[in-house]
């Protein structure tokens, strides 16, 4: 944290004091906002801190370093004597529930003043608020930052037309600070001196504001490719080379090359879910939005195929947009359905799986031509399945899991053969008849083979959707393993393998805990 020295001046002992009649208004409403009754007074956080110059600077030090969320950045400067900035206000964490005031004004030191208290020199004088004298309300999420600007002038006379006090423009400051308005705890303070403040870092005669590139000299404003980022800062070429579609930046005879090169790094992108790998970031990953609503999915890739082999909307499409995605959950496997009217040519979705046990393929072959891709993520798979040729759409798919599904697919997308998204419907096949093999009870079914080794089948069923573990004790009581941590089941059946592989043999007990109970089973591990 940050800290700064703010002097408001009252009406007492002095009613003739120039700094207060200079700005009456805002210094007593301070003062009432702190329930100041006599002077000096100094308050730090929001809590009095006692009337001596030293009992200030121990409460400013005993604050500063400490720990903020919240972060204060200055822009701008005095431009022709009048000062041109923005502030602006970010956070780590989420603030929304807390009453935050952004406070912004000007101070000045160094002032000469042959005052009746016998005091001459001033410094940290207050003279304006740029916001209010009850700050700006801030809404901070931790994600979005707060911005604001002001344009702000050194009133004139000040601070009255008594030309005994002196003081130079060049000791203006400007302060910002962040408190909480309901309990007065100041969360961040922000101080510059106006005159070094640097309205152009570069020094190429634009200002910070207007510079399409702050910190690399570039008078003449050059942005070929008009995304507002001057060439001298932007690497990448959007008009020239990075442009839709060549996400490697191939070029050949001055022109961007696309083809399925790069059609295989999104494919890669999208498989891999990962926006921190460097081999994603930058110039290949703006050139991967295709239609530009700033996600990287199957649409764009199919988008970009289509792209690339020259084909447009041949009025193949129909008033059709919405898919079936139709689902068998069986003991130990689920077969997986896309059912449309329309044409399909790509699709996309995660898995949410049990363990690490699982094996999806096509229960009925795609065309030839389509690309079939499965990744593990975590405790899910990502598919993706994409018409490479452009010319083989489908309305039927058929996947087969050999495994249990934690819950329904998540993050689907589907595509029709022009590239726009498809509405998902989930459904579950005879979901009557589920309901009537399933009692109210926890089902735990005998595991197989016991004896194992090195793999155990454990299924179950559950009557509801309910928070479930799957544990794993040794014959002792010590838990030796977890293949399921408190996850949310959806109802019916499940099957979970445990790989004995790495443990010794003997007795083990299976237990499956849930709201209702808990249920256990031994397990006899024989190698």
């Amino acid at each position: 944290m940050n800290w700064s020295r703010i002097k408001y001046a009252m009406s007492w002992p002095s009613s003739t004091d120039p700094f207060y009649l200079a700005n009456t208004t805002d210094q007593t409403a301070r003062r009432s906002y702190y329930g100041v009754n006599s002077i000096p007074a100094g308050f730090g956080n929001g809590a009095t801190v006692g009337g001596s110059a030293s009992s200030w600077r121990s409460s400013g030090l005993s604050n500063m370093g400490a720990y903020t969320p919240i972060t204060i950045e200055f822009n701008g400067g005095m431009v022709d004597e009048e000062l041109q900035m923005s502030v602006t206000v970010s956070s780590e964490t989420n603030q929304t529930n807390i009453d935050l005031r952004l406070f912004v004004m000007t101070s000045i030191d160094s002032v000469y003043y042959n005052s009746p208290s016998a005091y001459d020199n001033f410094h940290n004088v207050f003279i304006d608020f740029l916001t209010n004298s009850s700050g700006q309300s801030l809404s901070l999420d931790g994600v979005t930052n707060y911005t604001q600007e002001f344009n702000w002038s050194m009133p004139s006379p000040w601070p009255n037309n008594n030309t005994s006090i002196l003081w130079d423009i060049s000791d203006l400051n400007v302060v910002a600070f962040v408190q909480n308005y309901s309990t007065k705890e100041v969360l961040q303070a922000e101080w510059a001196r106006t005159n070094d403040m640097n309205i152009d870092m570069d020094d190429d005669g634009v200002i910070n504001d207007e510079d399409n590139c702050m910190e690399d000299y570039n008078p003449e404003q050059i942005d070929v490719d008009a995304d507002g980022m001057g060439d001298a800062c932007d690497l990448c070429d959007n008009a020239n080379v990075y442009v839709k579609g060549n996400l490697n930046g191939d070029v050949a005879n001055n022109e961007p090359v696309i083809n399925l090169y790069d059609v295989f790094f999104l494919v890669d992108r999208v498989l891999d879910d990962d926006y921190s790998n460097e081999d994603y970031i930058g110039c290949s990953i703006e050139a991967a939005d295709f239609n530009g609503d700033s996600l990287y999915n199957t649409l764009d890739i199919l988008l970009m195929i289509f792209d690339i082999l020259g084909q447009n909307d041949d009025g193949r499409t129909t008033n059709t947009s919405t898919a079936n995605l139709l689902i068998n959950d069986l003991p130990g496997s689920s077969s997986i359905n896309f059912v449309s009217d329309d044409f399909i040519s790509g699709f996309q979705f995660d898995l949410p799986i049990e363990n690490e046990y699982f094996e999806l393929k096509e229960e009925q072959k795609l065309p030839n031509g389509w690309l079939f891709q499965t990744k593990k993520l975590s405790d899910k798979i990502r598919v993706i399945a994409i018409d490479l040729t452009g010319e083989s759409p489908i309305k039927k798919a058929s996947l087969l899991l050999n495994g249990n599904l934690l819950s329904d697919p998540e993050n689907i997308i589907i595509s029709n053969n022009v590239g726009q998204s498809m509405d998902a419907i989930v459904k579950y096949s005879d979901p009557s008849l589920e309901k009537l093999e399933l009692s109210n009870e926890v089902n735990f079914s005998s595991i197989y083979p016991n004896p194992f080794n090195p793999v155990v089948t454990i299924p179950f069923s559950i009557p509801y959707e309910m928070y479930t573990r799957v544990l794993v004790y040794n014959i002792t009581g010590k838990l030796v393993d977890v293949l399921l941590e408190d996850h949310a089941l959806r109802p019916g059946h499940h099957s979970i393998a445990w790989d004995g592989s790495r443990f010794s043999s003997g007795v083990y007990i299976i237990q499956i805990e849930t709201p209702l109970r808990r249920y256990s089973q031994k397990a006899f591990l024989l190698k």
